[in-house]
């Protein structure tokens, strides 16, 4: 009885009206942010790059169908998606559009992770979502043409979820930074000895103390942000530091539209009354259908099963042998933000296995020069690649063995294996959920 009661009380606190502005002020900012990443993805070359000029795309494992969005056509894509979403920030169709993005950006960032970024796998999450959400009750084009019935409230959850997710973030991006190079500052001297050059800030970026600084400020922000935002006194310091440290993110490393995106989610930590002045009021305020039991139940079985799957999800390297920010089993999905850099080297050695004859491959003749630095760094690149091989040679009747000759250095370390030179790796199979023994664990 204790337990069905605390439950129904749990249940009933979560469905409780409230306030719906933050959401629809998020739902404004974050249409005209998606509008900015795939309007700016044409316009900086960025689609011509990846979908035009490359040969091909190392997509997620699984999804080498999306291979299929290639060439001039990917043009109109990103233009479409685009014009979505401005519908999404107007409240245009709203849900219909909302998919839409959500399904165009969701192939976008499955189809290619040689320009992995932690704000993409974000925005791939919030799109989701956003779908779910009734963020077109109030300040809409579907309230003006009477599509939808306007609304000045919805359930706490659809407010507390977004929460729940930036903490998410935040938190395992500070403990991500927690490992001896962090710490010793090693990641930060690198990008910034490439930086000693720039006005003003030049000659900050060689002084040991200011790199000590920003390590460990990163990891003392990720970790303090949420809980100042979340307490009313420390609120807009808080809303401040994010700023600055952004701002400087953003013009030191060119992190895209995720200080844009980062400042927008800052919406639900403020009581929906912030907003009122500038959304007006819904024509029937405060009315919101109670959602049955039924409904409640489902929800929340929902609802808990993402947030748990979020908060486990970036533990999942520790199931696996050896260092990730090396091996990279389990790096993706993590929020393993800007914890490392990496050099590589790329060369296959290819065996004809009815003749012994031997050749070899160098990446670099066929593939752009990023995709090649991403090959000699990242082990399921390499298989990746080495399946590609090994189709590309049996489609011409010849079976062959496909080895590697990849060579990697971490945060300024020599070169070394990271794939094992003597295994054929076309022979091997993809193991989503367990350590592959081809990766070579140790590195000095």
């Amino acid at each position: 009885m204790v337990a069905s009661n605390a439950l129904s009380r749990f249940r009933n606190y979560w469905f409780t009206p409230v306030n719906n502005s933050p959401l629809v002020v998020f739902r404004i900012l974050f249409g005209a942010i998606m509008f900015m990443e795939f309007g700016g993805s044409l316009t900086n070359g960025w689609v011509t790059q990846v979908y035009v000029k490359a040969p091909f795309r190392f997509t997620f494992i699984g999804f080498e169908f999306l291979n299929n969005m290639q060439g001039d056509t990917m043009y109109v894509y990103f233009l479409v998606a685009a014009i979505f979403s401005i519908l999404v920030s107007i409240g245009l169709f709203y849900r219909p559009s909302m998919i839409i993005v959500a399904l165009m950006w969701s192939a976008v960032y499955f189809s290619q992770k040689a320009h992995y970024n932690n704000h993409y796998y974000l925005m791939v999450l919030l799109c989701w979502l956003m779908v779910l959400m009734p963020a077109n009750r109030r300040a809409s084009m579907d309230v003006r043409l009477g599509l939808v019935k306007p609304a000045n409230t919805c359930y706490r959850w659809q407010i507390q979820i977004f929460i729940a997710q930036i903490a998410i973030v935040y938190t395992y991006a500070s403990i991500a930074k927690m490992y001896g190079d962090w710490l010793k500052g090693v990641p930060v001297r690198i990008w910034f000895s490439r930086r000693t050059g720039t006005p003003l800030v030049g000659p900050l970026f060689g002084k040991e103390s200011f790199i000590y600084f920003i390590a460990y400020t990163g990891i003392i922000f990720d970790m303090l942000v949420v809980p100042a935002l979340l307490w009313k006194k420390t609120r807009n310091l808080a809303v401040a530091a994010m700023l600055m440290f952004h701002f400087f993110n953003g013009t030191v490393f060119g992190i895209g539209v995720f200080p844009f995106l980062a400042m927008s989610l800052n919406v639900f930590f403020y009581p929906g009354t912030t907003f009122d002045n500038v959304l007006g009021k819904a024509l029937n305020p405060y009315d919101y259908k109670a959602a049955s039991l039924s409904k409640q139940k489902f929800v929340m079985f929902v609802m808990c099963t993402f947030l748990i799957w979020q908060a486990l999800t970036p533990l999942r390297h520790h199931f696996y042998k050896g260092d990730v920010t090396w091996t990279e089993e389990g790096h993706r999905m993590s929020w393993r933000m800007m914890l490392r850099t990496k050099s590589g080297h790329a060369l296959f050695k290819i065996r004809d296995k009815s003749t012994d004859s031997v050749w070899y491959n160098q990446p670099l003749d066929t593939l752009l020069r990023y995709q090649a630095g991403d090959l000699g760094n990242k082990p399921d690149f390499i298989w990746q690649y080495a399946q590609i091989l090994k189709k590309k040679y049996a489609e011409q009747g010849i079976d062959v063995a496909v080895y590697s000759n990849c060579r990697s250095g971490l945060n300024g370390r020599k070169r070394q294996y990271i794939v094992d030179p003597d295994v054929d790796l076309a022979a091997e199979e993809w193991k989503p959920f367990s350590h592959h023994d081809w990766i070579i664990i140790d590195y000095k």
